[in-house]
């Protein structure tokens, strides 16, 4: 690590050592070596027009806007970059492609883990990013880092072959080229959306084959360039912050007027507990349903039922009718409804009710999803055992019920 180690002061020494203990105690950080690197580099190094208190905060620092305001570019929060890292399983001597420089921060982490004998290449295609991430670089000693800009989508076959990639942007398929420049028995982590739906999968690439080997709750800002796939945002009500964001292969017409006092709600014998983590039935309803969605209230204004989660709420539309998920507190929980409006929307609410039952069947107690994702151009993509089939330009996604502690076979 050498000349990594910060020398800045005790305040962000103090910080940086808090940040990790808190992620170390909530389950981000679970090894030596991940706790180790982000011990020794300095966050605030790389978001210098942020307080040492904001750098050290489990938050995400936007550090680029459009001409629109829109973020897109961050650092991304620490919880996350932690867990991703935990996926990719980073050891010493590996070679790691990086798809989205940001701020240079993970970079410098990954380098910290590989050591002298690896090496760390980060893509991204603004050339302020790249600017700002290889000045940090430099600034901290970390010269071992190739900084390319260039498009994500085609990864950078110079340094290929590659034993660990990790995307840092949001991803709706996986391109040839990551699998090309990706090592046998080597393991790709992303962002990946399915119909809105967005996990980091970390994949296991065997035999031609990607199959998954965890799946965490995640939101990312969209990859630009040739792997960009926009979807749409849909104003739910007059005078209410809450949109609909779904995928342009469906109408959505039918989620307008919606959370005006009318509709039906159907509720479920399905329970979460209060801090329970519903990313996995978020899942099981993007691949059931080709009108799924996220629905947001951004600012609590979850109209006559109170959404599951107030960013990113399971929903779906089908033509004229709309459907999403609501809760309410029971004991020591939160008992699973579903909400209808449209012609047919009480009826759409029960088949959406229907899969968050068979989810609630299948999908808990040391049960849960595994994503298998074989290329196009391969031929006809098997899909063996698989409960659900998603295709994507490049790719076809099998996913299928496993034992969480299952080896991919």
């Amino acid at each position: 690590m050498g000349d990594h180690v910060d020398t800045s002061g005790n305040e962000a020494h103090q910080l940086r050592t808090r940040l990790v203990r808190n992620l170390r105690a909530g389950g981000s950080i679970r090894s030596a070596s991940v706790e180790a690197a982000m011990l020794a580099v300095p966050r605030h190094r790389f978001i210098p027009e942020a307080s040492l208190r904001t750098a050290y905060a489990d938050e995400v620092y936007v550090t680029k806007r459009n001409g629109h305001g829109d973020a897109i570019s961050s650092a991304s929060q620490p919880s996350i970059v932690a867990e991703m890292l935990e996926q990719l399983d980073v050891r010493p001597g590996h070679r790691v492609l990086e798809i989205g420089a940001g701020t240079g921060y993970n970079a410098a982490l990954l380098d910290a883990l590989v050591g002298p004998e690896g090496s760390v290449t980060t893509v991204d295609i603004d050339a302020d990013a790249v600017r700002r991430a290889r000045e940090a670089l430099d600034d901290l000693g970390c010269d071992r880092v190739r900084v390319v800009q260039g498009d994500g989508e085609l990864g950078w076959a110079h340094g290929a072959p590659y034993d660990r990639v990790i995307v840092t942007v949001g991803t709706w398929d996986l391109p040839p080229a990551w699998w090309e420049q990706l090592a046998e028995g080597g393991r790709l982590v992303a962002p990946l959306s399915i119909r809105g739906c967005e996990h980091s999968v970390a994949f296991e690439y065997v035999g031609g084959v990607l199959r998954s080997r965890s799946i965490v709750g995640c939101g990312f800002m969209p990859m630009r360039g040739l792997g960009s796939h926009e979807g749409q945002d849909v104003e739910l009500s007059e005078g209410r912050v809450l949109t609909f964001h779904v995928e342009g292969e469906v109408a959505a017409e039918g989620v307008r007027g919606a959370l005006d006092g009318s509709g039906t709600t159907v509720w479920t014998p399905v329970r979460l507990k209060v801090n329970e983590d519903a990313s996995q039935l978020s899942l099981w309803l993007a691949c059931a349903f080709v009108g799924y969605g996220r629905m947001s209230a951004p600012f609590g204004d979850h109209g006559p039922q109170r959404l599951l989660m107030r960013w990113a709420n399971p929903a779906v539309v089908e033509g004229g009718d709309f459907a999403y998920v609501v809760s309410r507190r029971v004991g020591e929980g939160n008992e699973i409804g579903v909400r209808g409006h449209g012609p047919s929307g009480a009826a759409l609410a029960v088949r959406v009710a229907e899969q968050a039952r068979v989810w609630d069947r299948a999908c808990r107690d040391g049960v849960s999803l595994q994503i298998a994702a074989y290329r196009m151009d391969a031929g006809e993509p098997p899909a063996p055992n698989a409960r659900f089939t998603v295709p994507k330009r490049h790719t076809k996604l099998a996913i299928r019920v496993t034992p969480v502690d299952a080896e991919p076979r």
